[in-house]
C-alpha cells in the first residue's frame, strides 16, 4: 500500500529544505567578504592633514636693533661769524632750511661800540697823518731827527692799517652774511636785534651730503663691532620704504652720560634722503651661519631633542635634527638625513607619529 502524505506536510518539508539551502548559500557568499575586510591595508586608519614647505639652502643671521639720529659729519658744518661786535638786523633762514652757495643768511651792521672804534680809528689816522706831514717839514729844515721821523712814520702806518682792516671787515656799514656752500642750515644762533660779540657763531650750514647717523649701542654689543662694518638703516616712521646701508666710521670708547649707551657713528651713502635730526633704526648682524634652513614651525621638541617630519609615500617620516641660528621665522638645521628640497611639515605636525598616514593640503 502506498502511504499518503498530506499535502501540507510536503510543503513544510520543502520550505525547510529551501531555508537550509538559503542559509548555506548565505554563509558561503559571506565568507569572501570577511576575508576581504581582514585583508584591507592599515592606512585606512587616522589620516592627518598637513601643510609642507621645502628645505632651503642658504645663510641665516641674527640681528640686534639699535636706534639713533641723523647728525652732521665731522667738519661738515661751516660756521658764519665776524671778527667784530655786531647788531643782527635780519635773520633770513631757519634751522633745517636748504640753501645754495651764495644764499643770504643774515643781515648785520656794526654795533655802537664797533662804530665808536671806527671813528677812533679814523681820528687816529687823521692825526697821525698830520703829524707825519709836520715832522717831514721839520726834518727837511733839519729841525727833526731821524728817530723822530721814523717813529712818526710807524705811528701813521699803524693807524692807517687799523682803519683799513676795519673797512675790509665791513665795519663801515651794513653787511649780508652769505652761505659759502650748498647744504642745510644746521642752526641759527642769534635773534634779530641781538648784539653779538666778535667771533661768536651766527649760523651754521652743513655741506650737502655731509650727514651721518649716531646710534646708541649696548656696551657688550659695541665690543663686537668693527670699523667698516655694514649696518642696515631705515627711518623709524617708514622702515620698509627707505632702507640704506651705512658703514661704521667710529666706535666711541666711552658711555654717553645722557643715554648710558656707546655712540657708534655710521657714514651714509650720498643722496640717502635722510633728514637732519631724523630718528633712525639700525639693524646690526651679530652672527651668521650657512646650511639647510626650515621654517621655525617645522621643528618640535621631543624628549630633550629636536625633531621634524617630512612626507614620503603618503606617510610621515620623523627626523632627529640639530638646530643652529634662528632668525625671525627661520632656523638652520642639520642631521637627520635631510637634503635640500625635502618637504618638511610646518602645520599639523604636533599630532604626527612616525609612519602615520598624511594628506598634504594643496595636493603636494
Amino acid at each position: 500500500m502506498e502511504a499518503k502524505i498530506p499535502l501540507r506536510g510536503v510543503m513544510v518539508v520543502v520550505a525547510i529544505v529551501c531555508l537550509g539551502t538559503g542559509e548555506l548559500m548565505s554563509l558561503k557568499s559571506g565568507a569572501p567578504k570577511a576575508e576581504a575586510a581582514m585583508s584591507e591595508p592599515e592606512n585606512n586608519g587616522p589620516v592627518a592633514s598637513v601643510r609642507v614647505a621645502p628645505i632651503k639652502e642658504g645663510s641665516v643671521s641674527t640681528y640686534i636693533m639699535v636706534y639713533g639720529d641723523v647728525v652732521p659729519a665731522p667738519g661738515a658744518v661751516r660756521v658764519a661769524s665776524v671778527p667784530y661786535e655786531i647788531r643782527v638786523n635780519r635773520v633770513m633762514v631757519s634751522t633745517g632750511q636748504k640753501v645754495s652757495r651764495g644764499d643770504p643768511l643774515l643781515e648785520i651792521e656794526p654795533s655802537p661800540d664797533t662804530l665808536l672804534q671806527l671813528e677812533q680809528a679814523k681820528t687816529s689816522y687823521k692825526i697821525s697823518k698830520q703829524n707825519l706831514n709836520h715832522v717831514k717839514q721839520l726834518f727837511d729844515l733839519k729841525l727833526a731827527t731821524n728817530t723822530q721821523m721814523l717813529k712818526t712814520e710807524e705811528t701813521f702806518k699803524q693807524a692807517s692799517s687799523k682803519l683799513e682792516n676795519l673797512k675790509k671787515m665791513g665795519v663801515d656799514g651794513k653787511r649780508i652774511i652769505r652761505s659759502t656752500e650748498s647744504g642745510l642750515v644746521s642752526n641759527v644762533n642769534v635773534q634779530e636785534g641781538a648784539i653779538v660779540a666778535d667771533g661768536q657763531p651766527l649760523a651754521g650750514v652743513i655741506g650737502q651730503n655731509h650727514l651721518e647717523v649716531r646710534l646708541g649701542v649696548e656696551p657688550n654689543a659695541a665690543e663686537r663691532l668693527v670699523s667698516g662694518q655694514s649696518i642696515s638703516l631705515s627711518p623709524v616712521n617708514e622702515p620698509a620704504l627707505k632702507q640704506v646701508t651705512g658703514k661704521v666710521r667710529k666706535i666711541s670708547r666711552a658711555i654717553s652720560p645722557s643715554t648710558r649707551l656707546v655712540d657708534v657713528f655710521v657714514s651714509l651713502p650720498r643722496s640717502c634722503g635722510f633728514l637732519l635730526g631724523e630718528y633712525i633704526m639700525g639693524r646690526i648682524e651679530t652672527a651668521s651661519s650657512y646650511g639647510m634652513i626650515v621654517p621655525r614651525s617645522a621643528v618640535l621638541p621631543e624628549g630633550g631633542k629636536d625633531v621634524l617630519y617630512t612626507v614620503g609615500n603618503g606617510h610621515a617620516v620623523k627626523h632627529a635634527v640639530q638646530t643652529g641660528i634662528e632668525s625671525g621665522n627661520e632656523i638652520r638645521v642639520s642631521g637627520g638625513g635631510l637634503k635640500h628640497g625635502d618637504e618638511v611639515v610646518v602645520l599639523g605636525n604636533y599630532e604626527l607619529k612616525d609612519g602615520m598616514s598624511v594628506k598634504v593640503e594643496g595636493g603636494k
